[in-house]
């Protein structure tokens, strides 16, 4: 499977001149200026920017005025947002984006002393969820989906059973794998900018909060809530491995694989084990769908993303077995020997998997 395909091997045949066309304009656009040329002067930017806000800011927050802080910081995402609409070059669109977290921090750090951590987090969430839609930059808009969900996160522990918030985990998880299923399609459509950025910071809130839970059990109890009932972590996996199973079936829709045959079969019968051998460790199974959707996507970042997240959630899966290290390195082995045994006989059940290699 090759990570780079051709316009005829991803777009209809009416949408190939159109791509070509934008793909030129990206071209010219990025090719006048050296990569390190970009790179300096957009770190020259971050750094005049943020000395300028943080004498301002030293000034404001010194003082303990709260609502200079909120005022201020509103002022400088909004002057953030103006610049990057003014143009696209380098110097500015750094500028516009290291004043605009400046200034979101501003605002949501005043709006956090002048309450709680609740009007704080309600604050993220209000100001992410403007600027994913208003602010036309890629870096903002991951940052914001992120930041945003995180944020709403946060907010369910504080203010309702936590319960309710392990389900949204589970409906952001849904989103984000639309989002990447229906790439295609939404990308033709009003808010195409939006689902790229949207669908990583979906996943990156997602690995993120699974490694909390996974790694750091109990800080991540203390800070969302202590001593909140939550969903067992086997339904939590379940709940993933569910979407994981659905986004597999519209992969082999997709490829023009039969679900039911023994592609299909074979397929579906390695999630479901994957799911029920893991458990205790939901991270596995998410990150097994995030990969999956990376091949599917040919995406290069989507699949780094996937086997860091992959590797980090297998080590707390053998570090939290209630086994003697003797016990945990033969069931390291058995594993091994048992996926090289399942890619041995895919290769030979099915021929095609060896374009894989």
């Amino acid at each position: 499977m090759a990570l780079k395909p051709s316009l005829r091997d991803v777009l209809p045949t009416p949408l190939h001149e159109p791509a070509r066309t934008a793909l030129t304009a990206s071209t010219e656009a990025t090719a006048s200026m050296p990569w390190f040329v970009r790179i300096l002067t957009g770190f020259g930017a971050w750094l005049a920017s943020w000395f300028l806000i943080a004498f301002i800011a030293l000034g404001v927050l010194g003082a303990s005025e709260e609502v200079g802080a909120i005022v201020l910081g509103l002022m400088l995402t909004g002057v953030a947002v103006f610049v990057r609409h003014s143009g696209s070059n380098v110097f500015l669109t750094q500028l516009a984006l290291s004043a605009g977290l400046a200034g979101q921090g501003l605002f949501i750090g005043g709006v956090g002393a002048a309450t709680d951590e609740k009007g704080a987090a309600l604050a993220t969430v209000v100001i992410q969820a403007v600027l994913l839609f208003i602010y036309p930059d890629l870096i903002q808009r991951f940052l914001s989906a992120f930041f945003g969900s995180l944020a709403l996160l946060l907010l369910l522990r504080l203010t309702v059973p936590a319960v309710l918030a392990d389900v949204t985990l589970v409906g952001f998880t849904v989103l984000a794998h639309l989002l990447f299923l229906k790439q295609g399609q939404l990308q033709n459509g009003r808010w195409s900018a939006l689902v790229t950025p949207a669908a990583f910071g979906l996943f990156t809130t997602l690995m993120s909060s699974l490694v909390m839970r996974t790694w750091f059990h109990d800080i991540y109890r203390e800070l969302f809530r202590k001593g909140a009932a939550e969903i067992p972590t086997a339904v939590l996996t379940l709940g993933l491995a569910v979407v994981t199973l659905y986004s597999a079936w519209r992969v082999l829709e997709e490829t023009d694989s039969e679900p039911g045959g023994p592609a299909g079969v074979t397929a579906f019968a390695s999630l479901a084990l994957t799911a029920l051998l893991t458990l205790h460790t939901p991270g596995v199974i998410a990150a097994t769908g995030v990969l999956l959707l990376g091949f599917h996507r040919r995406n290069v970042v989507l699949l780094g993303m996937a086997v860091v997240f992959t590797l980090a959630f297998g080590v707390g899966y053998y570090y939290d077995l209630q086994l003697s290290l003797l016990a945990k390195s033969l069931a390291l082995l058995g594993s091994g020997l048992v996926l090289l045994g399942l890619r041995l006989f895919i290769l030979r059940r099915f021929p095609a998997a060896e374009e894989v290699r």
